[in-house]
């Protein structure tokens, strides 16, 4: 089955590190890609493992979405477009949405001392704000960190209750608030505090008002009723000596880092907000993608819950998670609108790693046309040595004689890597004249680029 969508003219402007990014007018079509090419990518998951649900968005509509593996291995059920996943940090998004609604609606200050809303905090020598948690800039020390130095396993005794109290009894922070970046799945844990004490609703009740009910998320909630029936339910998994074995044990009530439950087909219904926006949040893909702001002056890659980054050369944003045997990945093209979304059930699959399978087979002609100019004959005449560098289906390989092939994947600029061996390439103006092979071995050798 052919997906009949092509890209249609757009500009847009796209916030990241330095600037305003300006995406040029681009036309690409994704009439060539067939279902079974998706398919080769998760031939690893059957009627007989966990795996993964899939969906890929273009302009605001889902035009592929399939599941791969079983939701739940008791009863045989596959996983499909509307299996219900827990998925893990991606719920930090919603989080940090909910918190920049109450500042539309006048209820907080992002920059006020954190203490103002949450009493119970202890003093800590430099206040911190719920701007700097959202960035993961306030110093507050991660919440499994704290568990594991309290002796305190995923079990119930991590009520929200017990949750707090852990965090308010430390009275240092790891840094001085907005200097460093440290991940903290205990700030966004205080962001749900927030929530509460502000707007007398939970978390779950506030974004179902402002996000999920006018976006049309209807299979979407935060999870924060261990004992409420899921309909659709994805079971996570994990290995052990005996096979597959479940993880996710469903007695966790906190949310905010996490917890969200949601579906392939409510996910892309998010993804589309960022181009039209049908939630309460005015401004929301400005508002969202805004990265957060050293004491420096020097700006990051976090936005609101949210990574911006590139990936062989486009400009990306998303984010992943990891939790108890759910593994998800989300990616956005800004540059073509084209949003990936995997979602899988057992803690030793990369969900990243499909994520970046299909962006390739979807964006190859785009891969294609970025990378074409490395290819060629590149010589080293002292050592009589030649390698050739030939791209397929977007994707460069190294090649040397009868050797097989090593692909180069992108690191910077004209940067590559291909086992243990970086590659980069020379240029002489625009063009490319040389390129240098270094390993661990061997320093800089350089080979010049036979010109036919």
């Amino acid at each position: 089955m052919k997906l009949l969508y092509s890209l249609s003219i757009l500009s847009l402007c796209f916030f990241l590190n330095a600037g305003y990014i300006v995406a040029q007018s681009v036309q690409i079509s994704f009439d060539d890609i067939e279902t079974a090419e998706v398919d080769s990518i998760f031939t690893d998951y059957t009627n007989e493992t966990p795996g993964c649900a899939v969906g890929v968005t273009h302009q605001g509509s889902l035009i592929f979405s399939k599941g791969y593996g079983m939701a739940n291995l008791d009863y045989g059920i596959p996983i499909q477009p509307d299996s219900k996943f827990m998925i893990a940090s991606i719920s930090k998004q919603f989080t940090a949405a909910s918190l920049l609604m109450m500042q539309q609606e006048g209820l907080i200050d992002l920059d006020e001392n954190l203490k103002t809303y949450i009493p119970e905090l202890p003093d800590f020598e430099t206040p911190i704000t719920a701007r700097q948690m959202i960035h993961h800039t306030s110093g507050i020390r991660d919440l499994f960190s704290l568990l594991a130095l309290n002796d305190v396993g995923l079990d119930n005794t991590t009520t929200p209750e017990s949750t707090f109290d852990l965090i308010s009894r430390v009275s240092k922070l790891n840094f001085v608030p907005n200097t460093e970046y440290n991940y903290s799945n205990s700030s966004y844990f205080l962001m749900s505090i927030l929530v509460e004490n502000l707007t007398e609703m939970s978390l779950r009740e506030y974004a179902d008002k402002h996000f999920f009910q006018p976006i049309g998320m209807t299979d979407t909630h935060f999870h924060d009723d261990t004992g409420m029936i899921v309909k659709n339910r994805a079971e996570s998994y994990r290995p052990t000596d005996n096979g597959v074995g479940r993880f996710y044990r469903d007695n966790l009530d906190r949310v905010g880092a996490r917890g969200l439950f949601t579906t392939i087909e409510d996910f892309a219904k998010w993804d589309a907000n960022f181009l039209e926006n049908k939630s309460n949040l005015q401004n929301f893909r400005e508002k969202m993608l805004e990265v957060g702001i050293f004491n420096d002056g020097t700006e990051m890659d976090y936005a609101a819950g949210i990574r911006l980054s590139e990936y062989r050369k486009l400009y990306t944003f998303g984010h992943g998670g990891n939790y108890m045997g759910f593994r998800t990945s989300y990616m956005h093209f800004p540059d073509y609108e084209l949003g990936v979304i995997v979602f899988c059930n057992r803690s030793n699959i990369s969900p990243a790693t499909h994520a970046r399978e299909v962006s390739d087979l979807y964006l190859k002609e785009v891969f294609e046309e970025k990378f074409s100019e490395y290819t060629g004959s590149y010589h080293n005449s002292r050592f009589r040595t030649e390698y050739n560098i030939v791209i397929e289906d977007g994707i460069l390989f190294l090649t040397r004689g009868l050797r097989e092939k090593a692909e180069l994947s992108w690191s910077e600029n004209d940067e590559f890597r291909a086992d243990g061996i970086t590659v980069t390439f020379v240029r002489g103006g625009d063009e490319i004249e040389a390129m240098k092979l270094k390993s661990s071995r061997t320093a800089n050798v350089t080979f010049e680029r036979r010109i036919d």
